[in-house]
């Protein structure tokens, strides 16, 4: 199949029910397109699908201004809206103030502010992202290397929210390789970001190192992780699912700022469930599962699992896990008031 065979491809594959049916049909999208290949190939092939009447989709154009790359950055927006006039679509624009010692966590979350905006300002179901394949096959990676456990490897969903902003990723089932050769076919062109080369960012050498070497080892190696993370994020949801139940069977007494658990519940659900549990319970009272991360929850379980009570574990956050006799207590403490008096 050529690389206008695309097209046709990525039409009948959004189609499909399953994970991979990402899209609604006669909805008002936030197409994301910062200019680079990935972003206005995922916006021509929308494009192009669109104009067969069946999805019906009204695009609107977002672009990110990041500030990171001074001149370069300008180019890149003057770049896109100059596309969606010449495609016949509204085009909108977030600036941000990063600076060029930006990290990678500082402008994902500035990005995402900013589409979050734009969505809500356009009127939109949610954002359209250009991530595909690679890119998938890169995430699954880095959090292998980072030791993560079965909701880690899920990696990217098609269809996700972070906090109130859709997301739909309807790319992952295409290779990068296939974008760049769509573009050349129908002669568009595309803006090269070259913070992507710098050896700075860990995806940068995942990308250019690591993956290389394993499609070395293993060609294919790319499709595979994306049907890891596939199988990861199914097998992530029974656990959900369980702990759903698990929840309702365990939890004694729940409070904003304290959740009882029944000791003996906890031990008799599988340690992944009970782990889950006890992140959850952590949530509850206004920690985060960065908080409850694996090795203090690992040793919650232990604790849960041991012979003694009066163990006290420190999540962070001002959360403890309690392990008394017959009960798990997590709880918050209060922030002590200043005395104005003093």
């Amino acid at each position: 199949m050529g690389p206008r065979g695309l097209v046709q491809r990525v039409d009948q594959g959004w189609h499909r029910s399953g994970e991979g049916n990402a899209l609604p049909r006669g909805a008002r999208l936030l197409v994301a397109v910062s200019g680079g290949a990935d972003s206005v190939a995922l916006l021509r092939l929308m494009h192009a699908v669109n104009g067969g009447k069946y999805w019906n989709w009204r695009l609107v154009v977002g672009h990110v201004s990041h500030g990171i790359r001074g001149r370069a950055g300008a180019t890149d927006a003057r770049f896109v809206r100059q596309l969606a006039g010449e495609l016949g679509l509204r085009f909108v624009e977030r600036k941000l103030r990063l600076g060029k010692g930006a990290s990678e966590a500082a402008a994902r979350e500035g990005r995402l502010g900013a589409l979050a905006a734009m969505v809500k300002g356009a009127r939109c179901a949610g954002v359209v992202m250009a991530h595909h394949a690679d890119d998938q096959a890169e995430t699954v990676v880095m959090r292998m290397l980072r030791g993560c456990g079965v909701e880690g490897l899920g990696a990217m969903a098609p269809v996700t929210a972070v906090g109130e902003l859709p997301i739909y990723r309807p790319l992952l089932g295409v290779r990068r390789g296939e974008l760049r050769a769509y573009l050349r076919e129908i002669g568009q062109g595309w803006r090269e970001d070259e913070t992507n080369a710098t050896g700075r960012y860990v995806r940068n050498r995942v990308r250019a190192e690591v993956l290389p070497a394993m499609e070395g080892v293993a060609p294919g190696c790319v499709e595979a992780f994306g049907r890891l993370a596939a199988v990861s994020r199914e097998t992530w949801g029974l656990v959900e699912r369980a702990t759903e139940v698990a929840w309702r069977i365990c939890v004694v007494r729940e409070g904003r700022r304290r959740v009882e658990l029944d000791r003996a519940g906890l031990e008799r659900v599988p340690a992944v469930i009970c782990a889950e549990l006890l992140r959850r319970a952590v949530e509850r009272v206004g920690g985060s599962r960065e908080n409850a991360g694996y090795e203090r929850v690992t040793e919650g379980v232990r604790a849960v699992r041991g012979q003694a009570g009066g163990q006290r574990i420190e999540v962070g956050g001002g959360v403890t896990i309690a392990i008394a006799r017959e009960q798990v207590v997590v709880a918050r403490r209060e922030r002590r008031k200043k005395d104005h008096g003093e």
